[in-house]
C-alpha cells in the first residue's frame, strides 16, 4: 500500500509543477489544510486559486528520507524536500522537513494535510 501513496505523492508534486489543476482537484481533500513554511495556511480552494494565479510557481522538487506509515484509512508521510519555487516574484530554494497526511475516502486516497518546516542554513 505504501507504493500507492508514493505514486500519489509523485502525481501531486508533478501536478503542482505543471499547474495541472484538474489533477490537483481530484487529489486534494475538500478539507485540505496546507501549512506553508511561512506559517500561512491554505484551504483547497485558496491553494488551487494561488496556483492558478501564479502566486506559487513550483519549478522542481527533490525528496529524500521519505517514510510512509499506514494506519486504518490514513497514510502519514514524512520526508525532506528541496523545493525550487518562485513566490512573490522571487525564486527560492526551500530546504525543509515535511509531514503530510493522506486519507482514504470512498472516492479513493486524498491529500488532507501538509506541514512544512524550514531547515536552517
Amino acid at each position: 500500500m505504501t507504493e500507492v501513496i508514493q505514486e500519489l505523492e509523485n502525481r501531486r508534486w508533478q501536478a503542482m509543477i505543471d499547474v495541472d489543476l484538474p489533477t490537483l482537484d481530484g487529489l486534494l481533500h475538500p478539507n485540505l489544510r496546507y501549512t506553508h513554511s511561512t506559517a500561512a495556511v491554505d484551504s483547497k480552494e485558496s491553494y488551487i486559486t494561488a496556483l492558478e494565479n501564479g502566486v506559487f510557481d513550483y519549478r522542481q522538487v527533490d525528496n529524500s528520507d521519505v517514510e510512509i506509515q499506514m494506519f486504518n484509512g490514513l497514510a502519514l508521510v514524512n520526508g525532506t524536500a528541496q523545493i525550487k519555487v518562485v513566490a512573490r516574484e522571487k525564486e527560492f530554494l526551500l530546504r525543509s522537513r515535511y509531514t503530510c497526511v493522506w486519507v482514504e475516502e470512498s472516492e479513493g486516497w486524498q491529500f488532507l494535510a501538509w506541514q512544512n518546516t524550514p531547515i536552517p542554513s
